[in-house]
C-alpha cells in the first residue's frame, strides 16, 4: 500500500510509518511535514525514496519539481467542480488567514489558488498512485483541504484525527462532515446493556471522568486548557515589548537563524502570507512587515473588540432563549468542520427561523476572537455583527458574562463543534450542533445538515429531556472507540504517555481503519 503522510508530526509519525511499514507493507511514498519537528531531516532519513514537502511551500502551492512537471497534463474535472462548488468556497474562505491585513488576497486570486491546488493535487495522484492519505489533522489548510477533495474525487482513502474534549483523546475517521458510524453500534449496546448509572459513571476511564466531573461543577473548573493557555498568550503579547519577545521566541522553534543566507532577515519570515501584487508562490514576509502587520492587526481587533462591546446588552435570565458560543475563526473547528456553517450567521438564520416565536437568541463571540497573538482579524468585520443584530430575537452578550450563568438558564445551546456543546450536555441542556464535533452522535445533540434537520428544532427543544445514564453510555460508547496518542501538536507534552504505546495505538489504528 502507497501511503502519502500529510501535516503528521515528526513524533510520533516517523516511527508509526516504520511500524506501519515493517509489518503491513505501507509504503511512504509523499510526506508534507513542518518546519519546527526536525521533520526535513528525519523523515528522508527514514524512508530516502519518497518525496518530501516542506509545509510553508505546501501552503503556497510551491510543490516539488516531480509534480510540477505533471501539472500542464492535468486538467479539472467540470463535473466535480459544479458538484463540489460549496467545498470551492470553503476552501477560499479558509484562505482569510492568509491575508492578514484582509486586503491583499482577491476572490479571482484565491479561486485560482483553489483550483491550481486542485490540478496539482490531481496530477500528484496520478504521478505518485497513492492507496491511502494519513493526515495528523483535519485538513484545514487549503492544500490539505483539496488533497482531501482530490481522494473523494479518486476514491482513494483518507484518515485523519479528530479531537475531543479529553487531552490525547482521539477518534480515526475517513470524513472531515462527520465521524461516521464508528460509535454507532457500540453506543446502541451500551444504552441497551441495562447497566447501572453509577456503574457506568465509575468505570470511566480517569480522563474522562475526571473532565465529567469538572464540567458539573463550575467554569472556573472546566474552562478548557486551551482558553487558559490563549488567554495566556494574549496578555504576554499585547503592546510593542511583550510581542517582540514572543516574536524572537517564536521564531527560535525555526533552525533558519536571524542572519545568514537562510537566516529571517535575508529570506522573511516563514509564513503563507499572501502580498498585495504578488502571487502566494512569491510572496515574502520580511522582519519589518510582519511586525508592522502585527500592530495594525492588534489596532484593528481593538476597534473591533470597542464595537461588538457598544453593541452589548445585559442578558436577562428569566426570558427562554438559546445560548449561541461563537467559534474563533479562521479555524478547523468550525471550517472544515462546519460545512457551510463556517458562515456563523447562518447558523443564527436557520435558529431563527425555527425556534419557538417566544424564544430570544443570545449570541456570545468567543473572546479569542480579539486575542492579539491570533488572527481573529481576518474573519471579522463590524457588518458581521451588524447583520446578527437585524434579528429581532438576537441579544449579544458581554464577553465577561458567564458563560455557566448563560448556559444553566438557557432552553438549549447551539453550536458548530465547539466545547460548549459538550459542556451543555453535561449540564442536561439540549445541544444543536451545525458541524461534526465528537459528540455529535450522542442522542441528547440535534444535528443541523438540510431544512429537514431544522425543522425538528422546536419539538427538539421543546420535548428534550436529560438521561444521565444516556450519556454516560455514549462516554463509554467513545472511550471504547476512540484512542489515546499526541497525534496533535503540543500533546506530547502534556500526556506524558509512552512514546511506545503511542506508536502503537495509531499504527494499529491506521491498519484497522484501512485494512478492508
Amino acid at each position: 500500500m502507497r501511503v502519502i503522510y500529510s501535516t503528521c508530526m515528526a513524533d510520533p509519525w516517523v516511527k508509526v510509518a516504520q511500524k506501519l511499514k515493517h509489518e503491513h507493507g505501507y509504503e511512504p511514498v509523499y510526506w508534507i511535514g513542518y518546519e519546527d519537528d526536525e521533520s526535513k531531516k528525519l523523515v528522508p532519513a527514514a524512508f530516502p525514496n519518497l518525496i518530501y514537502h516542506p509545509y510553508f511551500d505546501a501552503c503556497k502551492a510551491v510543490f516539488p519539481q516531480q509534480l510540477v512537471d505533471q501539472f500542464a497534463g492535468s486538467f479539472f474535472d467540470i463535473e466535480f467542480i459544479k458538484a463540489r462548488a460549496s467545498f470551492e468556497l470553503q476552501a477560499i474562505k479558509m484562505m482569510d488567514r492568509m491575508d492578514p491585513d484582509r486586503y491583499s488576497f482577491n476572490f479571482m486570486e484565491r479561486q485560482g489558488l483553489y483550483r491550481n491546488f486542485l490540478k496539482y493535487w490531481t496530477a500528484g495522484i496520478s504521478y505518485l498512485k497513492p492507496d491511502l492519505v494519513v493526515s495528523g489533522n483535519v485538513p484545514h489548510q487549503v492544500f490539505d483541504y483539496v488533497l482531501y477533495l482530490a481522494c473523494k474525487l479518486n476514491h482513494i482513502k483518507f484518515l485523519t484525527y479528530r479531537g475531543s474534549a479529553f487531552l490525547g483523546r482521539v477518534i480515526p475517521v475517513t470524513e472531515v462532515s462527520s465521524i461516521g458510524d464508528i460509535l454507532d453500534e457500540e453506543y446502541v449496546k451500551m444504552v441497551q446493556s441495562g447497566t447501572e448509572t453509577e456503574w457506568l459513571k465509575r468505570n470511566l476511564p480517569n480522563e474522562i471522568l475526571e473532565r465529567y466531573e469538572k464540567v458539573k461543577s463550575d467554569y472556573t473548573m472546566a474552562e478548557p486548557d486551551y482558553m487558559k493557555r490563549q488567554l495566556l498568550e494574549h496578555r504576554h503579547s499585547s503592546g510593542l515589548l511583550p510581542l517582540t519577545m514572543k516574536f524572537i521566541h517564536d521564531l527560535n522553534r525555526f533552525k533558519g537563524g536571524y542572519f545568514g543566507k537562510h537566516g529571517f532577515l535575508k529570506k522573511g519570515i516563514p509564513t503563507f502570507f499572501k502580498e498585495q501584487g504578488k502571487n502566494i508562490e512569491d510572496s515574502r514576509t520580511s522582519v519589518w512587515k510582519y511586525s508592522v502587520l502585527k500592530l495594525k492587526a492588534n489596532a484593528y481587533k481593538k476597534r473591533l473588540k470597542e464595537y461588538y462591546d457598544s453593541l452589548v446588552t445585559a442578558p436577562d435570565l428569566n426570558v427562554p432563549y438559546v445560548m449561541v458560543n461563537l467559534h474563533y475563526q479562521p479555524e478547523m473547528s468550525s471550517n472544515p468542520s462546519g460545512d457551510i456553517f463556517v458562515d456563523q450567521r447562518l447558523c443564527v438564520d436557520v435558529l431563527a427561523q425555527h425556534i419557538p416565536s417566544r424564544f430570544l437568541i443570545y449570541v456570545k463571540e468567543h473572546p479569542s476572537q480579539f486575542f492579539s497573538h491570533l488572527g481573529g482579524h481576518t474573519s471579522r468585520i463590524p457588518g458581521f455583527y451588524d447583520d446578527l443584530i437585524r434579528y429581532p430575537q438576537v441579544r449579544l452578550m458581554p464577553l465577561q458574562a458567564d458563560p455557566y450563568t448563560l448556559f444553566k438558564h438557557s432552553r438549549a445551546v447551539a453550536t458548530v463543534t465547539g466545547t460548549s456543546g459538550w459542556e451543555a450536555m453535561v449540564l442536561g441542556k439540549p445541544v444543536i450542533c451545525f458541524g461534526s464535533p465528537w459528540y455529535e452522535k450522542y442522542s441528547g445533540v440535534l444535528k443541523i445538515d438540510d431544512e429537514k434537520s431544522a425543522a425538528k428544532i422546536a419539538p427538539f427543544i421543546e420535548n428534550y429531556r436529560f438521561d444521565e445514564r444516556n450519556l454516560l453510555a455514549y462516554l463509554h460508547a467513545f472511550s471504547h472507540k476512540s484512542i489515546m496518542a499526541y497525534a496533535h501538536r503540543g500533546f506530547k507534552e502534556k500526556m506524558n504517555q509512552d512514546e511506545a504505546e503511542c506508536v502503537r495505538n495509531l499504527a494499529a489504528s491506521v491498519f484497522q481503519m484501512t485494512s478492508w
